[in-house]
Order: C-alpha cells, then structure tokens, then sequence
C-alpha cells in the first residue's frame, strides 16, 4: 500500500501514475471537496502538455500576449500560456486516479505518522490508521507529513492574494506589473474571458496593503470582486529535504516552485513522474530530481537578482527586452525550460551580461 497525503494535481496525478504501474494507492484529502479552496493563479506555460494531455472542459482561457509594466515602461511579448480552472483540472486528475485504481478518501486529516502507519481523523473524528508501504506528502505549502517527520525545516514563503473581478479585458493578453508596486515579486491581471480577470500579488511582507494599493491602481471596486482567493507560495531551498527513511514529500510540500513566478503545477507534474519511477524501479528519489533541482535553482537565482531591482533597473530591463530576436526566444521556450531560455536570451542579447552582473553578489 502507497499512501499519498493530498489530493491536489500532485498528489492526484501521482497517485493515478502509481495505480496505472499496478500499485495499491490510497490518497488522503481533508477537505471535504477537491479543488477547492482555490489558491492558484492557474496559469501554466505550454510545458505541461509534455506531460499530460490537457482537456477543453477544464481551459478557462489560451493566452498570446504578456504586457509587462516597469513604472515607465511597457513591453508586449509573444506567448502560448494556458489559463486553468484549478478546480475542474484538480477533478480531472482525481477522477483518472480513480479510473486507475487508486482509493480517495476525502475529510481525512492527517494526525501523524506511528512506525509503518499513518494515522488519520475522520469527518467524525474517529480515528484511523493505515499501514503503507511508503507514505507519500503531498500536502501543500504547511506540510503536516513533512512536521511529522521532521523534515519541515526552516522554510519562507510568499502570501499570495487575488480576486476574481468583473470588468472589460481583452482575453488574449495578461499584464505583469513590476517594480515598486509590489517590491519582492509582481502583480498580474489573467483574464479568464473578456468579462472576468484574475488580479492579485503575492509578497513575502504586507501582502494585503499592497494588494488593496494594487486593486486601487487598477481601480477595481468593491463591488467588481466576484471572490477573494489566495494562499501561501512556497520559496524553493536547495537543502529542503524530500525523503527520510519511507516518506516522500512532492510538489508544493517539497518547496518545488519556481522562484522568478511562484508557479509549481508543472514542476510538480515533473517530480510526480520521478517519484513514480523511483517507487515501482528502486531509484534514487534525490538523485533523480537533480535536473529539475538545478532548474529550480536557476529561478531562485533571478528572483534574487529581481528582487534588488529598482524601477529605473526595470525600466532598463524592459528596453533590453523590447527587442525581435529576445522576444522570438522568449517564446520559443517557457519559463519551465531556464536554461535553454536564458542562452537563447545571452545569444541574441549578449548585453544582458554587463547590465545583470552589478546585482551578482
């Protein structure tokens, strides 16, 4: 028996991977419903479908345009992102789990872990415990798997908030606000259609005054929010431990985000495939995400250039960027593809080397 705690798209397409290979698989959820709360942006780059195959029923919007703002500058770049309903793609996932085999069981709480059993409370509050082969965290930012077993360590996150708001958008572009407006990382506007958009920022410090300063910037009104969504996003730490003794932890619970936008459906996705080969081959679980580490890494590297950026740096930064040959290689590899992106950025814009080198310490 393979027990996964979680049942977000990590823990689910884990847990469908693993049944499909012949495993018992259990997966646990406390919530009573999947998918909700909803605390994603939901946009992912069109790495995702190298994965797993996507369907329109759970499509919110395809985007071909990103406008990145600087204080005094604007710059439009070609894109191919995909904006998700988190809810229905969270379903999706369950549902194949469930087609392959794999048990979900939904208001179950994780309580601890007791030798080769993971023990749980029920909606009732009886409690439960379930003898596993390997005992899997999928269970997001505040891991209990990890706390129980002592793997949560020292971790720092970002409070990311957003709200669904009616308006007028042109749903074919979203907007990146940088700099001074919310200082450590960005603000977005994703439309779902032409008539609702996601806005929001996230934030490692007072995240809800620079979101209310945000909304007032992009003078959205009370009576404009459909609803307020959010949560926490965590900051990837190359020394997060991700396996001790049988228990695993995967996804949002491992710190297995990128840094530069907060985004971890993709590289979940990635560990998720990893994990599984591990599990049913006998591989080496650190071994094996050394790549996706590496990558992970490389976004923790900019967001901490970006982040003793000034307006005027990304006033200047923008320039470089406004150029055909930079825009052609950014969207001819996604920010889930660093590397090749940021050598396909320095061949075509070898300038960008002297203006970052100042922020290298």
């Amino acid at each position: 028996m393979i027990i996964i705690i979680g049942a977000g798209p990590t823990g689910c397409f884990l847990g469908g991977l693993l049944a499909k290979a012949g495993k018992e698989v259990s997966i646990y959820e406390e919530h009573s419903c999947i998918g909700r709360p909803v605390q994603c942006t939901g946009i992912v780059t069109k790495d995702i479908e190298n994965i797993i195959k996507l369907k329109d029923k759970f499509i919110v919007n395809k985007v071909e345009k990103i406008r990145v703002y600087s204080k005094n500058n604007k710059v439009e770049i070609p894109t191919d992102d995909i904006v998700l309903d988190r809810e229905k793609f969270d379903k999706y996932l369950a549902e194949k789990a469930k087609e392959y085999g794999a048990k979900i069981c939904l208001e179950h709480k994780f309580l601890g872990i007791k030798g080769k059993k993971a023990v749980f409370a029920d909606k009732n509050n009886k409690i439960k415990t379930v003898k596993a082969e390997y005992i899997i965290g999928a269970d997001g930012v505040l891991s209990d798997v990890s706390k129980a077993n002592a793997m949560f360590d020292k971790r720092k996150f970002y409070l990311g908030i957003q709200a669904r708001v009616k308006g007028k958008y042109d749903r074919k572009k979203y907007e990146v606000y940088l700099g001074s407006v919310c200082d450590d990382f960005f603000g977005w506007v994703v439309p779902e259609s032409e008539n609702i958009a996601r806005v929001g920022i996230a934030s490692k410090k007072n995240a809800k005054k620079k979101f209310r300063e945000f909304l007032k910037i992009k003078k959205v009104e009370e009576s404009d929010i459909i609803e307020y969504q959010g949560g926490l996003i965590p900051v990837y730490d190359k020394n997060q431990m991700v396996k001790r003794k049988d228990v695993f932890l995967i996804g949002d619970a491992a710190g297995q985000v990128k840094a530069t936008t907060g985004g971890g459906i993709v590289p979940g996705l990635r560990a998720a495939k990893i994990l599984t080969d591990c599990l049913i081959n006998g591989k080496d679980y650190r071994k094996r995400l050394r790549k996706l580490n590496r990558e992970l890494k490389i976004h923790l590297k900019i967001r901490k250039i970006l982040n003793k950026f000034t307006d005027k740096d990304y006033n200047r930064l923008i320039e470089i960027i406004d150029n055909k040959k930079v825009k052609r290689v950014l969207n001819k590899y996604s920010r889930d593809n660093p590397v090749k992106l940021i050598l396909g950025i320095l061949l075509k814009k070898p300038s960008i080397v002297k203006y970052t080198t100042k922020f290298i310490n």
